[in-house]
């Protein structure tokens, strides 16, 4: 954390204390934060205010360093900051003018629970360690109030982190699980009608028990006939009310809509009775989840609330049950929803602002994610037909069938062990003449089997150990991918003595087990590699990357993706040990999710080889900024075709600027999740007269009806013919009209756009204007 200093930033006129003089905005500001109005002690506001360091920040300044050892807390006078994780890659919150924070660290002595960094221009309240110790107990009220803050906050925090992708309903498809509202979850839930006039010590115990959790839409939030063990609270989005088994009507015609601060799943709690009906989101719904166990245990310290809550209860029971006899509904089971005064009843969704920006990034370490459907379809429909039960009835064809089966094939790769191959000694029992297969013929045949299946290969005969060995036409791409649990340092030895200089394509995707010593071993003698795929050997340090510049002089391919101990410097050493040695410079380079690369890394690349970069993915690489882009300004990289810059979020207009006048020739061009862009940013890649391909899937403001008109009409690009739009709250049917008009996309992607109509869709698939459409 950087050392709190005194410094004026207010240049009003004060008042006058017996301690020393206060600005009066300063005073004013602090009484707007929500925790001294609950407190409502002027006396401790201008002694806070008398030993307060002030303090202005710039955008993307870090103030607080998640780890560090906490030094003060600070209150926000003006301007916001984000709340996120020590790598930037998760922002749990966007705290506006008004808040604090820094106060865990102080009042629980413990270190930085995240990082805090300045999100605009904003001016800072510091109140060191010594001196919280020094006032707060002389105001125990404050110093309580001030607690349940922190313990608050500090729970909800712990919760978002411990989120796990196993939970299918706490995680948002496509994007990390994220607190939005990191400080108000009491302030939101004494604003709920349901909680209103509750002492501050309940909700206090409330606020600590309450789940953060996310539904997608059409999601089946409760459903009729099962026990009720948790009740909701909605924070976001709109659910709706159906299925209570009436004769008269549809059974899935919405009894109810619900929208943010309604409340559901209280009879079933309260009167132990089960749900009457279905709850099923209408739209993306966020909800607080309060557990039927922790709701008892807390309602049982306040006896005055247990009865009232009750009584509230059996009221919906009431209205229920009035609403079903009203619709001849034969069905005496208990509910779970709210009273019609407490419940919006309309029929349209509400409408999303246009305001609205993603504050995620899009989805997690790709080499961790969970099976997704389409995995589990794939595997399915590639299963042999299982035959008739019947069959097996007959034990003569269960005999039969036991001994057909074979190995599976992970039982065969585990046994298979790469060592003791390279140290056979001679002597095998197939030694003869190839009497019909040429050498030639058969290094065809070699080059397309894989590199286990060259192994057994080279085991079946002396001839065919020497072919392997010693044959140059043979073992110019190798894929190790697929043996990547048995690539370790221990067989790099036999693997390299097996290859030898003949490698010009080397595949180590996944191989997460070889270290800076394996990799030396496995690469110090293959110099004629020209591309090299390292994607997730996570041990591998900038130490390989100095190793690959100095022994790899061909290498032109390179990808890096999630080898997260990479740093700026590890791609200085390898950039700038290519041009000392007048060996080529990388023509394709994939960081992507090399957490640790900032905008240096962006230098690197504008000095050494921006004639001839060709292709490169910097997707999530959170630390490289417009500042990256700025060192691109006055280079010009003529060959850069493709960029992938999904899931930089702090990108803003400006990088775009100074990327289309640096990269002046870009064919493909991806800015998902880059929600920090406005339409400014799409209209300014109309100066890229090649341009073919953009994906601007889930960027928030970025795309609007007018910004993508003004693309698709734009005289400058003439070739553009693949769109995806994914996720684009502000694109509505303008944005298909001007799509029909243009009558030149090839591919077009519109699916989870609320603004576009079921109409609109239907006219562009029956246009034929676009070949592959989704929708």
């Amino acid at each position: 954390m950087i050392d709190i200093q005194k410094e004026s930033v207010w240049t009003s006129s004060v008042e006058t204390t017996e301690d020393r003089s206060i600005p009066p905005e300063l005073l004013q500001s602090l009484r707007r934060h929500s925790i001294f109005q609950r407190t409502n002690n002027e006396s401790f506001l201008e002694k806070l205010a008398c030993c307060m360091h002030l303090r202005s920040y710039s955008p993307r300044d870090v103030i607080i360093v998640e780890g560090e050892p906490a030094k003060a807390m600070f209150f926000l006078l003006r301007g916001s900051v984000d709340v996120c994780s020590a790598d930037f890659e998760r922002i749990y919150a966007t705290l506006p003018k008004g808040s604090c924070f820094g106060e865990i660290g102080i009042l629980y002595s413990m270190p930085r629970t995240a990082t805090v960094i300045a999100g605009t221009k904003c001016i800072v309240a510091a109140l060191t360690s010594e001196q919280v110790q020094t006032i707060l107990p002389q105001y125990p009220q404050v110093e309580k109030m001030l607690r349940f803050e922190a313990e608050e906050r500090l729970a909800l925090l712990y919760k978002s982190k411990n989120l796990n992708s196993d939970e299918k309903v706490s995680s948002k498809p496509l994007t990390e699980r994220n607190v939005q509202d990191f400080t108000g979850t009491r302030i939101f839930l004494q604003k709920i009608p349901y909680l209103q006039d509750c002492p501050e010590e309940f909700l206090h115990l409330i606020s600590l028990k309450v789940e953060p959790r996310h539904y997608a839409p059409n999601d089946l939030i409760l459903c009729k006939g099962e026990q009720g063990k948790e009740l909701f609270f909605i924070i976001s989005g709109t659910a709706e009310v159906a299925n209570i088994d009436t004769a008269a009507s549809d059974p899935l015609i919405p009894i109810a809509r619900l929208t943010a601060g309604d409340y559901f799943g209280d009879i079933a709690v309260l009167l132990n009775a089960p749900r009457a009906t279905d709850v099923r989101a209408v739209t993306a719904v966020e909800l607080f989840v309060l557990k039927k166990s922790d709701f008892i245990d807390v309602i049982s310290r306040f006896p005055t609330l247990q009865k009232r809550f009750k009584a509230m209860a059996q009221n919906s029971l009431d209205y229920l049950r009035l609403k079903a006899s009203q619709l001849n509904k034969v069905d005496n089971n208990s509910g779970s929803i709210t009273p019609p005064e407490d419940t919006t009843t309309s029929s349209h969704s509400p409408s999303i602002e246009a305001s609205s920006v993603c504050s995620t990034t899009s989805d997690q370490d790709p080499t961790l994610l969970p099976a997704t459907a389409a995995d589990v379809l794939k595997k399915v429909e590639t299963r042999r037909r299982r035959g008739s039960v019947a069959i097996w009835s007959d034990s003569h064809l269960v005999e039969l069938a036991n001994k057909a089966i074979k190995p599976q094939k992970e039982e065969e790769e585990s046994k298979m062990k790469l060592d003791p191959i390279m140290a056979q000694q001679p002597g095998f029992p197939g030694d003869g003449d190839f009497a019909l297969i040429t050498e030639e013929i058969l290094g065809l045949i070699v080059n397309y089997i894989d590199f286990a299946a060259a192994i057994q290969f080279s085991t079946v005969s002396k001839k065919c150990r020497e072919f392997m060995l010693r044959n140059d036409t043979i073992m110019h791409s190798v894929d190790l991918s697929h043996l990547n649990k048995h690539v370790t340092d221990k067989t790099a030895a036999s693997i390299a003595a097996f290859l030898g200089n003949r490698v010009r394509n080397l595949n180590l995707s996944q191989c997460f087990y070889i270290t800076d010593e394996g990799f030396k071993i496995l690469i110090e003698n293959m110099t004629n590699i020209e591309s090299m795929d390292l994607n997730s050997c996570w041990l591998l340090t900038d130490k390989s990357l100095t190793l690959v510049a100095a022994t790899c002089p061909r290498l032109v391919k390179l990808d890096l993706s999630n080898c997260r101990k990479i740093s700026d410097v590890g791609i200085f050493k390898l950039l700038s040990e290519k041009a000392t040695r007048g060996y080529p410079e990388l023509s394709e380079l994939s960081l992507s999710y090399c957490k640790k690369l900032s905008d240096m890394t962006m230098s690197h690349l504008a000095e050494f080889c921006s004639n001839t970069l060709s292709t490169l993915n910097i997707q999530r690489c959170t630390r490289i900024t417009d500042q990256g882009f700025v060192k691109w300004a006055d280079t010009q990289f003529p060959q850069l075709k493709a960029l992938n810059l999904t899931d930089c979020s702090f990108l803003t207009d400006q990088a775009i600027s100074h990327l289309v006048s640096a990269a002046p020739n870009l064919n493909r061009l991806s800015l998902s999740f880059c929600c920090a862009l406005s339409d400014s940013a799409i209209e300014g890649l109309i100066s890229l007269p090649e341009l073919k391909y953009l994906d601007a899937s889930f960027c928030g403001a970025a795309v609007s009806d007018v910004s993508i008109r003004a693309l698709l009409n734009s005289n400058s690009i003439e070739s553009i013919n693949s769109l995806n739009l994914r996720g684009c709250v502000r694109i509505t049917d303008v944005c298909v009209n001007s799509i029909l008009e243009s009558g030149k996309l090839e591919s077009l992607n519109i699916s989870q756009c609320p603004g576009i109509s079921l109409d609109a869709k239907q006219t562009i698939k029956e246009s034929g204007v676009v070949h592959h459409l989704v929708a």
